[in-house]
């Protein structure tokens, strides 16, 4: 077994048209849903609010994929990891779509700032009843408004910062050959991994877990990441494929990294299941109304459907076949999975986040009043999946097809990274 190689002489990995094509197909998906979209919530009830609910679930859908990828390159440089060099840069790019990405955010987190009430339950002014919520009055000073849409700006800028720098450093090593340069990535990828943990919990307590404001739990963050890693590696494996498929990287990558890639999908697989269950288990014994409430919700009436559909979709039948050398090895196979991963990703945001689109209200004080999310009758509350919730999330793919398409350009491969002869002559043990 050779311990390194070289870039094989007929090797493609110069980008081409590769970048382009993708924009344009991201472009044409993103107008063509789009439009669909605004025809069939022009047809619904509450078109802003249901509307909004999709753009939230959408969107961090696509905002997972970036943030997954920028972690891993974290990964890569903080341990010295050698399979991911020939890989590397195509993360680099899908990390580096992560400014677009959030630009696609202001289409719910403008409205939000701007005054639309029907979104998060703590910007309705009966949020500010203490009478009647005295559980999250205490909140409302880090759940206003401004301070939201300051915050989510901030973690844009945070994320983008780091997939940049660590982006243009590595590209700056393909013109210099500087093996010092994989040396301050490494120092940098320490303190930059603390501060990405950081603002990835708090992003989702913003964007997500604050939909359902009386609710209390200390592992979502986690949860959420874990989740959103399982489609970042399925989408990882996706456009490894696709550019192979284009005559790219033929040679360079091999059914060796594409089991590696298939490991870490089955192991954040098991990990989303780990931390979804410490959750359920730690609250269900905990008993506590303030927790129960958000299973309650999803346990009984129609949404205990999706529930065992997230258990069983995203865990037990994916888990099942990729515990398999196999399946990960024989990339038909592997593709499967990542779609069916891909799709289950979306299932089990849209199970986080659409039980509390039903907001009850109650009299009080001879005032008909907002009780908000996850209150009163389980039966009240309904699935009401639509074809709108289908459209707006392909729409906000083609946006991130856009922002990774941007960033397919010239090299697709570290070409002069210490590391890639090892990544080359990578093979499991």
């Amino acid at each position: 077994m050779s311990l390194t190689k070289t870039l094989h002489p007929d090797e493609k990995f110069k980008a081409g048209k590769l970048g382009s094509n993708m924009v344009k197909a991201g472009v044409g998906l993103f107008v063509v849903m789009m439009v669909i979209s605004l025809i069939l919530g022009s047809m619904h009830g509450d078109s802003m609010k249901r509307f909004l609910y999709a753009y939230v679930i959408g969107w961090s859908w696509i905002a997972t994929i970036p943030i997954g990828m920028l972690w891993l390159v974290l990964l890569h440089h903080l341990c010295r990891g050698r399979w991911t060099t020939v890989v590397r840069r195509i993360c680099e790019v899908m990390a580096a779509s992560i400014p677009l990405v959030f630009v696609a955010g202001l289409g719910f987190a403008l409205p939000v700032v701007f005054g639309n009430k029907t979104l998060y339950y703590w910007t309705a002014d009966v949020a500010h009843n203490e009478l009647l919520n005295p559980t999250i009055v205490h909140k409302l000073a880090w759940l206003s408004p401004g301070f939201w849409f300051v915050r989510y700006l901030a973690y844009g800028a945070i994320y983008t910062a780091i997939a940049f720098y660590f982006w243009k450093k590595s590209k700056e090593q393909d013109e210099s050959g500087d093996p010092k340069i994989s040396d301050t990535l490494r120092r940098a990828s320490g303190p930059a991994m603390i501060l990405y943990a950081f603002t990835t919990v708090f992003l989702s307590f913003d964007v997500l877990m604050s939909l359902s404001p009386k609710w209390y739990s200390t592992i979502y963050g986690v949860t959420f990441w874990g989740s959103g890693n399982i489609g970042a590696f399925a989408a990882l494996a996706l456009i490894v494929l696709w550019i192979q498929r284009n005559g790219r990287l033929v040679h360079s990558v091999t059914e060796e990294h594409y089991h590696d890639i298939g490991k870490w999908m089955f192991t954040f697989t098991f990990f989303w299941a780990y931390t979804a269950f410490s959750q359920f288990m730690l609250q269900w014994y905990g008993n506590l109304p303030e927790e129960t409430v958000w299973y309650k919700y999803r346990m009984f009436g129609e949404w205990q459907w999706v529930s065992i559909a997230v258990l069983v979709g995203y865990w037990a039948f994916p888990f099942l076949f990729l515990m398999s050398r196999w399946t990960k090895r024989i990339v038909p196979a592997l593709v499967f999975f990542a779609v069916w991963q891909l799709v289950f990703h979306w299932v089990d945001l849209y199970w986080t986040a659409m039980p509390n689109y039903d907001w009850t209200t109650v009299s009080h004080g001879g005032q008909t009043l907002v009780e908000g999310p996850l209150a009163n009758q389980i039966a009240l509350h309904h699935v009401g999946f639509t074809p709108l919730d289908v459209t707006v999330w392909l729409a906000l793919v083609g946006f991130l097809l856009v922002g990774i398409g941007r960033g397919l350009t010239g090299n697709l491969i570290p070409v002069k990274d210490p590391t890639l002869g090892l990544s080359l002559a990578h093979e499991q043990l």
